[in-house]
């Protein structure tokens, strides 16, 4: 493991995008929410108090939800860049060629998969603590640690999106068209999608989609409102309980990676 991600290091960082897009990252993710915290004032009920975006438990849901948001467009982008930039450069096949084997290859992306969702969710944790800390009076261990495995949910949202980043990567290969599918599908197909669903079935499998059963691991908490009364007025909820987006969550990421490890066995290099 040590040596794939050593040999993964040396590729990548004097890269230009990976040096770009991590330290958006690194710099973004603490401090993004704090940057709306004077647009939050005086909002009108229903809405909660400007407060609670920063306080415990509550920040722990607002972290979550603005970091998923950097997860997409920056984590998932550099999987992608980090393997379609292999392909474009030859350095894949180049690899494959010196007696490197296909099986360590693609482990060694799922291990720089594995590091990037540790980093992130260790900085998500981190600034949590601390912006949770600076902002509630009185705080104390159970009002920390009252989060619904908050930790564990934002690491399983990083791993999810990133492995289906990993899955196009590998199935179109082509850098550029690998991003439009990706942002694409995420953003704009699996809504549409999701939208005809409840047409015709109005229920609560809409919500397991998979792009949406990751989402719901850190899903905007104001959601809770409005999920309420379709609760009530549908019979179905709009939000995945924790517990379901969590198993959702794992299978999808195991499907994305297994039908990348069986595409990148199949294909020419």
């Amino acid at each position: 493991m040590k040596d794939l991600l050593l040999l993964e290091w040396k590729k990548f960082s004097g890269n230009t995008v990976f040096r770009a897009l991590s330290l958006i990252y690194v710099l973004m993710a603490p401090l993004i929410i704090l940057g709306g915290k004077d647009s939050f004032k005086d909002m009108p009920p229903p809405m909660p108090s400007a407060k609670s975006f920063y306080e415990f438990p509550t920040v722990w849901d607002y972290q979550g939800y603005v970091g998923s948001w950097l997860v997409i467009f920056c984590l998932g982008f550099l999987v992608i860049h980090m393997i379609t930039s292999e392909v474009g450069n030859k350095t894949m096949r180049q690899n494959i060629i010196i007696g490197m084997t296909r099986k360590d290859f693609f482990v060694s992306k799922i291990y720089s998969v594995l590091i990037m969702a540790i980093i992130a969710t260790f900085i998500y944790a981190v600034s949590s603590l601390v912006i949770g800390m600076i902002h509630t009076d009185g705080f104390d261990f159970e009002l920390i640690m009252d989060n619904n495995l908050s930790i564990l949910r934002y690491f399983l949202l990083c791993i999810g999106y990133m492995s289906f980043a990993l899955m196009l990567a590998f199935l179109i290969r082509k850098g550029t068209l690998t991003l439009l599918f990706y942002f694409l599908y995420v953003m704009m197909l699996e809504p549409i999608f999701m939208l005809i669903h409840v047409y015709y079935f109005k229920n609560s499998s809409r919500n397991y989609w998979p792009m949406n059963s990751i989402e719901d691991l850190m899903p905007f908490p104001l959601f809770k409102l409005p999920d309420y009364f379709v609760n009530h007025e549908w019979n179905f909820s709009i939000l995945l309980p924790y517990s379901h987006a969590i198993g959702m969550s794992i299978l999808y990421s195991s499907i994305f990676i297994s039908v990348a490890y069986y595409s990148f066995l199949k294909r020419d290099i």
